[in-house]
């Protein structure tokens, strides 16, 4: 027997139906096809609010732990700034000082888990920057002007060995390329009369001598232990630079080379000297002693220094900012430029840490000619602090849209009925055939997710269903579970 339905004609029945009270959203993506694919419905899916928030984080995350540390080495290249004759072929040199790695005496006091995302936090930001210095300005060597250490004057055997490890993980050697780490800092060995014996034998056996000279770019290159220098209370510490420093001033009127020294200690100057613009803190380099450490060194060892050595330029470390300083000697008849180098750390007080590159060309003649031999750029790295201040931009506009589109979400689904997001899903999807065909796996993680829903911690924690809540942080999680992923990710591939 035909239905009451079935005994209307078509057309009369549908026409007399009442219409529904519901509507759908009042805007419809059109229809569009190639074929049996929905472009339409395809566009629809992927060009969303949160899909757009992904990109975004993604594209930020990127820039910050990747381009802006190549676009800042890629600023420094050599051909950018050396200016020599055409056909020369200089020796280039890397300066790096002040590392410091982040230990217990750093920060004492601090709680253990703040400590250890500070260590790893810079560990990260330095051997990151260590990889493209190496591997995009390929110079011919690189030198580190001491306190590679925080605590290595304090350190026990164990300990030591433990942090030599880590920054061997920090700065690895790459093969072919010369890397000397034997200038020695305060922090590393101690400073004068309070020089740790053991520090400076434990350093001097496992990175070489602190007092050398080597011959790059045909230059000398003076490594001076001037820290062991101001010792007066142990001939031990104070007689090998001591016999060093007395055998190169013995030959300093046959020499033909220029020289160029390195001490970890700037040398001295008047009070208040200023440092010219690269400098960040105050004007000038501060005059000051302490526990172990000493600003500058004597103005007896400094003049001593000048006088017997006659150095082209002298670089230095310590202070952990830039600073640029002319000693006249010899009553005004000489001089010599001085270049203080910025830490490598973001853990020492600079906004921009930074690296020096000297650039080294004597052909012979330049000597006698009085032409300058050398050429020095100061290469900034990233501010690291600046890079979070961008990705806290970022959060901030993602939380401001997010919110907006869970709220327009929220009041649709008022006004139309239409559910919003559910972050795991619905329970009709476990009566779904798609759903019966999972493996058992799969399966099992879909009903532990669905108890995990349920958790009276969830449900507070994300909201009820159908609240406002709820659909701002089911939007938060898929775009923070994307953003989270990648950035982990970016960290993970710079684990030292």
């Amino acid at each position: 027997m035909p239905t009451y339905e079935a005994s209307y004609p078509p057309n009369l029945y549908h026409a007399s139906r009442p219409r529904s009270t519901r509507r759908g959203p009042p805007f419809q993506v059109p229809s569009l096809r190639i074929g049996n694919i929905q472009l339409g419905h395809i566009f629809k899916k992927l060009f969303t609010l949160v899909n757009i928030l992904r990109l975004l984080w993604v594209f930020v995350l990127v820039w910050g732990e990747r381009r802006e540390f190549e676009r800042s080495i890629r600023a420094c290249q050599w051909e950018k700034w050396e200016h020599w004759p055409e056909g020369a072929t200089p020796e280039r040199v890397v300066l790096i000082a002040d590392p410091q790695l982040v230990d217990d005496n750093t920060y004492p006091g601090r709680n253990a888990l703040f400590l250890g995302l500070t260590e790893f936090y810079v560990d990260t930001y330095m051997h990151r920057a260590w990889q493209y210095v190496e591997t995009i300005l390929s110079s011919d060597a690189t030198i580190f002007l001491g306190d590679l250490f925080d605590g290595g004057r304090r350190w026990g055997p164990e300990m030591w060995v433990t942090e030599y490890k880590r920054f061997l993980r920090i700065f690895p050697i790459y093969p072919g390329k010369l890397t000397l780490f034997e200038v020695a800092g305060n922090h590393d060995i101690g400073l004068g009369d309070t020089i740790v014996v053991e520090a400076l034998q434990r350093f001097t056996a496992y990175f070489g001598e602190p007092s050398r000279e080597i011959e790059i770019g045909n230059h000398s290159v003076v490594i001076l232990d001037t820290d062991s220098m101001m010792n007066t209370n142990n001939e031990d510490i104070y007689g090998p630079p001591r016999t060093f420093f007395d055998a190169l001033v013995k030959g300093t009127d046959e020499r033909t080379l220029p020289r160029i020294v390195l001490s970890h200690i700037p040398f001295y100057r008047p009070p208040d000297t200023p440092c010219g613009p690269k400098r960040e803190g105050k004007p000038a380099l501060p005059i000051s002693r302490g526990d172990q450490y000493q600003t500058v060194l004597d103005s007896k060892l400094s003049l001593e220094i000048l006088e017997k050595l006659h150095p082209v330029a002298i670089f230095s470390g310590d202070d952990h900012d830039a600073c640029r300083r002319i000693h006249s000697y010899s009553e005004g008849a000489r001089a010599t430029v001085e270049f203080t180098v910025k830490s490598f750390s973001i853990a020492m007080g600079v906004s921009y840490p930074a690296f020096e590159m000297v650039s080294l060309w004597n052909p012979g003649e330049s000597t006698k000619t009085g032409e300058p031999t050398f050429q020095t750029k100061l290469c900034l790295l990233p501010s690291q602090f600046d890079i979070f201040r961008q990705y806290f931009k970022v959060l901030v506009l993602t939380f401001v849209l997010t919110f907006l589109g869970a709220a327009r979400a929220w009041r649709a689904s008022k006004k139309y009925g239409k559910a919003g997001l559910d972050y795991l899903g619905s329970d009709k999807d476990k009566g779904n055939r798609v759903y019966r065909n999972y493996p058992t796996a799969v399966k099992v993680v879909l009903a532990y997710l669905q108890r995990v829903k349920r958790n009276k911690l969830m449900l507070w924690a994300m909201g009820r269903p159908g609240t406002l809540k709820r659909e701002f942080m089911v939007r938060m999680v898929r775009v923070g579970s994307v953003a989270g992923g990648v950035y982990v990710w970016l960290l993970v591939r710079d684990v030292v």
